[in-house]
């Protein structure tokens, strides 16, 4: 962890200048693209973290594509009741599910996170091919002394579910352990800056591959 962080450094200085690789640029029959299904909220969308993984795969010289059903303020509930994930899940197209929510710091949050955690993972289980993973997240600068709490529901959840655990809050405590100045928070204190997402990006590339 603390090499990704160190690898986040040197991205960072790199601004909003990653060559973003588009989730379209590949053939549909290409069976050499890995495909991934996003299922998250603004926490996921802001500075477009799937085109970033996408982007550190192909300096890897992995291809992936990409489906990002994330919404504002989304729970994994309020996507299971939609009913969209499930329909996407079951057309058995993708390789991996990614799942985030909100902060889950709370008992009560983290027992539903757990719960709806075990969902997914079961729609993914059915098709065989599909692997879950969840990306644990932080919590506002306000509530920072719940980082910890959150570090804990996510992993709880992620062996709850037998998931794989894309540790990007994990992360983030670690850079600040480094240099409590890296500007992890975007403007309002709880969205992610580019550097935070790199770095979140950096999290779910390394569990997945």
């Amino acid at each position: 962890m603390v090499y990704i962080v160190s690898i986040l450094l040197f991205l960072s200085s790199c601004n909003n200048d990653l060559d973003i690789t588009s989730s379209d640029s590949f053939e549909e029959n290409d069976t050499t693209v890995v495909r991934i299904l996003y299922v998250g909220n603004s926490l996921t969308y802001t500075n477009n973290l799937p085109e970033i993984v996408a982007d550190i795969a192909a300096s890897d010289s992995v291809k992936i594509r990409y489906y990002d059903l994330s919404n504002p303020n989304y729970s994994i509930e309020d996507h299971l009741n939609e009913g969209l994930v499930q329909k996407e899940i079951q057309s058995g197209k993708y390789d991996f599910v990614i799942a985030q929510q909100g902060p889950s710091a709370l008992y009560e949050s983290q027992l539903i996170l757990i719960r709806d955690a075990k969902k997914l993972a079961s729609l993914c289980s059915a098709t065989v091919k599909t692997k879950f993973a969840l990306m644990t997240v932080w919590p506002t600068a306000e509530r920072l002394g719940d980082l910890d709490d959150v570090i804990y529901s996510y992993k709880n959840a992620a062996d709850s579910s037998h998931a794989i655990l894309c540790p990007a809050g994990l992360a983030w405590k670690i850079g600040w352990q480094m240099d409590e100045t890296l500007p992890f928070y975007g403007r309002d204190n709880f969205h992610p800056s580019f550097t935070g997402s790199v770095l979140a990006a950096l999290t779910v590339y390394g569990a997945l591959f």
